[in-house]
């Protein structure tokens, strides 16, 4: 921007006067003040409409800016408001699971009950037990001694 110049005072009033009974004659206007002073507003009026159209620039490129900034934060926003409804998705599966973890465990036996049924498994020794075949086989052989002993006898 060119320094600015301070202006020049203003042209000085030329009035025609009259003296009585003679006519004075005019002089010219005198317009070299005027061109000045019109070169001079001709020259801030620029330095003005310079100003306005960079200020115009800024704010169409802040503006620009800032409208790709909210494109680029509402993508961002999108893709973390996805990811929290994926957590949100897997975090109620887990509740899901836990829950079904937890009512087998309530089904499943206690370590107390599981011993209190060792000890009547060592206490009754069903190793020793007959099965129904054994018990059949050995009253046939009673029997059949049975009879035997009654023929030789």
């Amino acid at each position: 921007m060119e320094a600015q110049q301070p202006l020049p005072p203003p042209p000085k009033k030329h009035e025609s006067m009259m003296k009585f009974g003679h006519a004075q004659q005019q002089e010219a206007p005198d317009f070299s003040g005027i061109t000045t002073d019109v070169n001079t507003l001709s020259r801030r009026l620029r330095l003005l409409e310079e100003g306005f159209t960079n200020l115009r620039r800024f704010f169409q490129v802040t503006e620009e800016n800032a409208i790709a900034k909210n494109k680029h934060f509402s993508a961002e926003i999108k893709t973390i408001s996805s990811d929290i409804m994926e957590m949100r998705k897997e975090i109620q599966e887990l509740r899901d699971k836990l829950v079904f973890v937890v009512r087998e465990l309530q089904t499943v036996a206690r370590k107390e009950e599981v011993k209190v049924l060792e000890k009547y498994i060592n206490l009754w020794n069903p190793m020793k037990f007959v099965t129904q075949n054994e018990i059949e086989q050995i009253i046939n052989e009673f029997l059949e001694k049975k009879d035997s002993a009654k023929k030789e006898g």
